[in-house]
């Protein structure tokens, strides 16, 4: 790990150079394409700032929500597999849609937090499908 500048404190720098020097003096495709530059590394600030905490919470969520314990390997792939397990569990009626709603939206809510700040805050939890 580097000391200084941190990852985040790189990501920070990178996107408002993008967002207040850059981006005023261009216009056209190279202005909307450099927006979304832009925009992808704030996504990657949020995402530094969080650090796994998100993707720990994901995972112990799914686990309860199916009554397992995680999978060995990476944080990701324990992610990933408990999701696919998920899919199979609701497809095969072994959870119901009611007790799995509140978990995904919850999920859906810490993902759009990190890619749409300000989307996360819609409370469908009576919205069942």
């Amino acid at each position: 790990m580097q000391d200084r500048p941190t990852a985040a404190e790189l990501l920070a720098t990178v996107a408002t150079y993008l967002e207040e020097e850059l981006m005023p003096a261009l216009d056209g495709p190279l202005a909307y394409r450099t927006r979304v530059a832009a925009n992808l590394v704030r996504t990657l600030e949020r995402e530094e700032a969080l650090g796994n905490a998100s993707l720990t919470r994901e995972r112990d969520a799914l686990a309860a929500l199916l009554g397992l314990a995680p999978a060995n390997g990476t944080l990701e792939a324990q992610v990933a597999e408990l999701n696919r397990q998920l899919v199979a569990a609701i497809d095969g009626g072994r959870v119901e849609h009611a007790r799995a709603w509140p978990v995904l939206m919850d999920v859906a809510h810490a993902k759009l937090a990190i890619i749409r700040p300000g989307y996360d805050d819609y409370d469908a939890r009576g919205e069942l499908p």
